[in-house]
C-alpha cells in the first residue's frame, strides 16, 4: 500500500524512513531483523506525523508521575516544548498502587487444652546456652495460655 501511495522507502543503518513527495512521512527502527514505525496511521496504512505527544513517556520518565504533576511542570516550562495532553488508562500505575489482601481472622474453638498448640522457633543464638543448646522452641496451649 506504501508503494501504491507514491511513497518512497529508504533504508540504512538501521533505520527506515518513508517519504511521500520529499518528506518523511514515517520512521523506524530495526529491532531483532524488523523495523519497528514510530508514528500515527491513517486509513491508508501512511502515517502522517511522527508523534508529538510525548506525555505517557514524560509520566513514564518521571517515575510514574500525575497528570497534574506533568502539568504543573509543563506549566513552569521545565518539559521543554512538549505540551501536556490528558493522560491515558497506565496499566503500572494500577499495579502500583496495588495492596495485598490481608489474612483473614481465624475462627478457632478450643474446648480443652491441646487442642490447638501455637509454636515459635527462635535461632541460631550467637552464644549457646548453659547446656550447650543455640535454638529455642516455644508451645502454647490455646485453651489454658500455658508454655
Amino acid at each position: 500500500m506504501v508503494d501504491q501511495a507514491g511513497c518512497i522507502i529508504k533504508a540504512e543503518n538501521g533505520e527506515i524512513q518513508v517519504l511521500d513527495q520529499g518528506k518523511i512521512v514515517m520512521k523506524g527502527v530495526r529491532k531483532n531483523g524488523l523495523y519497528i514505525l514510530v508514528g500515527s496511521s491513517t486509513e491508508q496504512g501512511i502515517s502522517t506525523s511522527v508523534t508529538r505527544d510525548k506525555t505517557k513517556l514524560w509520566h513514564m520518565r518521571l517515575a510514574h508521575i500525575s497528570e497534574r504533576g506533568l502539568k504543573e511542570l509543563s506549566n513552569q516550562g521545565l518539559l521543554g516544548d512538549d505540551k501536556v495532553t490528558s493522560l491515558k488508562f497506565c496499566e503500572k500505575c494500577v499495579f502500583g498502587k496495588a495492596t495485598r489482601l490481608k489474612f483473614s481472622l481465624g475462627r478457632k474453638e478450643t474446648k480443652q487444652t491441646l487442642d490447638y498448640i501455637h509454636s515459635d522457633l527462635w535461632g541460631p543464638s550467637q552464644v549457646p546456652s548453659l547446656g550447650g543448646a543455640r535454638y529455642f522452641v516455644s508451645f502454647i496451649d490455646d485453651f489454658s495460655r500455658k508454655v
